[in-house]
């Protein structure tokens, strides 16, 4: 049976993962878990309940983004041998495709790891996913130009490139200023930074910086959809053997060993 609906693929992605932030900020802002001006993502999925849907939904969605890179991968593959546009693109395009399952993999260590259990493993899953995954918005993007005019518009080409620069710098300036907060904080929970614990002016640019890579990052997502319309996919085949043809299999080895066991060279004579 063939499937005909990839290309809604992007926009669950793009409302799955903004859901799931919505919903964790605001039960962790009903249950005073965090303040309620600009925490970190990560802050509104640490404490249990909300913790639970943060993490299950993180999980579902990374498998979502590693499914939906998986098929891009397959796409730009087909167009380049369809169009013959050369080994560089289909290169990149792989690299590209294990950034982006890097990326997903950190959605999951982000989810799974809160930052008030493990910290440097949940920082370590956030520059996965946030970093690797703007690495492979610029290739995608490098990418999608290479492919057009078969596949996809300037005008969209050109949405891509906007949204992976802003995710470049937003990035870069989260992370830093993410550092330069901590070296600053001088309270004891960060989940609820105040203007009393010290850098919360660089905790709130690197709040609303990170804020601004994941919403960006779904548009981003978002833009491929129309272009996976034209895509197909078919049931995968399955090939099963019947255990008579694999007695029968067994059957013929070891007779074909009992032959060369039994056979005997015998000099001749003179």
């Amino acid at each position: 049976m063939a499937v005909n609906y990839i290309y809604l693929l992007p926009i669950i992605i793009f409302v799955w993962f903004p859901a799931t932030f919505v919903v964790t900020y605001v039960m962790a802002v009903l249950r005073e878990d965090v303040n309620p001006l600009f925490p970190y993502i990560s802050d509104t999925g640490t404490f249990s309940p909300e913790s639970c849907i943060f993490g299950q939904m993180l999980n579902m969605g990374a498998i979502l983004m590693a499914i939906f890179v998986y098929i891009r991968h397959r796409q730009v593959r087909e167009v380049c041998d369809t169009h013959v546009l050369g080994e560089v693109v289909k290169k990149r395009d792989r690299i590209s495709t294990w950034f982006g399952y890097t990326a997903a993999f950190g959605v999951t260590i982000v989810g799974n790891f809160q930052e008030t259990n493990i910290l440097l493993v949940h920082m370590f899953g956030a520059f996965l996913a946030f970093g690797l995954g703007t690495v492979w918005e610029c290739l995608q993007t490098w990418v999608s130009f290479q492919l057009c005019p078969p596949v996809g518009t300037r005008s969209t080409n050109m949405i891509r490139l906007t949204l992976s620069v802003i995710c470049t710098v937003c990035f870069t300036i989260s992370f830093i200023f993410a550092g330069l907060a901590i070296l600053k904080f001088k309270g004891k929970d960060i989940t609820k930074w105040s203007r009393d614990d010290g850098g919360y002016e660089f905790h709130v640019t690197s709040t609303v910086t990170e804020w601004i890579v994941v919403f960006c990052t779904m548009g981003f997502i978002l833009s491929f959809s129309s272009e996976l319309r034209t895509i197909t996919f078919d049931e995968p085949s399955i090939r099963i053997t019947d255990n008579k043809d694999l007695n029968n299999g067994e059957n013929n080895i070891v007779a074909s060993e009992s032959t060369h066991s039994s056979r005997v060279d015998i000099p001749e004579r003179y």
